[in-house]
């Protein structure tokens, strides 16, 4: 993917993201990670409705989907070539870092959660896949693309 120049106009930005494959990229991740999400709700609202704590809660969801995700995250939606030994523990500290800041917020506002869990979990599943969009496309699969064939 080329580079932004520094004068380059958001529509020149956004255009030349588009260009080189940009629409396909938020599909699958959206595609990928909103299903991922809408587990992760499920899960967490169902270890929350057993009488699990919201924070051992987020831990038991991540322990099931991280794997699945991260391989359909690095194999499709951002065709990594980092190697998995380099792109795992960074996927997985990409998603610890959202998910402990999630727990931090089960700890802070754990009423609100009880109260309505449906929409805490979704809320907060929305705000951890924006936090991890970012860092999974700068840094944790930031390599060439890998050819599929």
């Amino acid at each position: 993917m080329e580079l932004f120049s520094a004068s380059s106009s958001p529509l020149q930005r956004i255009e030349l993201f588009l260009r080189n494959g940009g629409f396909r990229e938020l599909f699958l991740f959206a595609l990928i990670g909103g299903t991922g999400a809408v587990v992760y709700a499920a899960l967490n609202y169902g270890f929350t409705s057993a009488g699990i704590r919201p924070s051992v809660s987020i831990a038991l969801t991540l322990a099931v989907l991280i794997p699945p995700v991260y391989y359909l995250q690095h194999r499709l939606t951002f065709r990594s070539g980092r190697s998995h030994l380099s792109a795992f523990p960074r996927y997985a500290g990409a998603q610890l870092f959202g998910n402990v800041l999630a727990m931090i917020a089960t700890e802070l506002f754990p009423a609100p959660i009880k109260a309505h869990p449906i929409h805490a979990w979704i809320v907060i599943a929305f705000v951890v896949a924006a936090i991890n969009y970012g860092i999974l496309k700068f840094w944790a699969f930031s390599h060439r693309p890998a050819t599929i064939g």
